[in-house]
């Protein structure tokens, strides 16, 4: 007995494995220890020292790539499931069977042009799953992330470093941001700023994590954690329309 939905599988199996292979570099990355810790002086007091972490090599580039390969196929898998109930359900050669992301929820009639030729009480069901900001915000950021430059997917505080523990012992001038940030301009991260003659003594220990760029909802969000919440929420969306297709009798057996 074929499957019906085996394209739709076989691309999730396809961004599983694209997720293992991101892991990987991911580590990879973050155990080479991309940075280090300077000293200058406070360019609003001269006589101040800021202590920061600044990075020292740039994320490679497969890491951009690996991820638009996961949120690709994440978003085929819901392309491939329409066009295969449309398959079922007798058009011969459907042209407009594609997932509806909409921009808004009154453009979701709009949308629903791209998959007319999918029966209406499965437009119905993707209309339920609410495809655009404000309804389903990670599935609609799959789509945006899909259509964003992969040069600008992820920003550089992406691999940002953050305080995970902080200690510190200091006779004189000292001041430490609260909450640290990274400036992801200028890829550093202020951790102390000390007065003439501060004697002091610190100890900070890091994360490194690679997140989104300017995609509204995921933004600053950590990659791998998203991805993995968006793979566990399409294979739901596929099962939801394989049993609603099998109920309506679209799909057999």
């Amino acid at each position: 007995m074929s499957d019906a939905f085996e394209s739709s599988r076989r691309k999730i199996a396809r961004a599983e494995k694209h997720f293992a292979d991101l892991k990987r570099e991911i580590d990879e990355f973050e155990q080479s220890d991309p940075y280090m810790r300077v000293i200058e002086p406070d360019p609003k007091h001269l006589d101040h020292q800021v202590h920061k972490i600044k990075l020292t090599q740039p994320l490679p580039v497969s890491v951009a790539d690996i991820t638009g390969d996961i949120v690709i196929n994440l978003r085929s898998a819901l392309d491939n499931a329409g066009y295969e109930v449309a398959v079922a359900s007798g058009v011969v050669n459907p042209k407009n069977s594609a997932f509806p992301f909409a921009g808004s929820v009154d453009k979701m009639a709009n949308a629903l042009g791209r998959s007319k030729d999918i029966p209406q009480q499965i437009q119905s069901l993707f209309c339920g799953f609410q495809p655009y900001p404000g309804g389903d915000d990670l599935l609609w950021a799959l789509n945006e992330i899909c259509n964003t430059d992969k040069h600008k997917m992820l920003i550089p505080v992406g691999h940002a470093i953050f305080p995970t523990h902080q200690a510190a012992h200091c006779v004189g001038y000292m001041s430490i941001p609260e909450p640290h940030v990274w400036d992801s301009r200028k890829n550093e991260m202020e951790l102390i700023t000390i007065g003439p003659g501060t004697k002091f003594d610190y100890e900070f220990n890091f994360r490194i994590f690679v997140a989104f760029g300017e995609i509204k909802v995921v933004e600053g969000k950590e990659v791998l954690r998203i991805l993995y919440r968006m793979g566990c929420k399409i294979q739901s969306l596929l099962m939801a329309i394989e049993l609603e297709s099998r109920r309506l009798g679209f799909i057999k057996g």
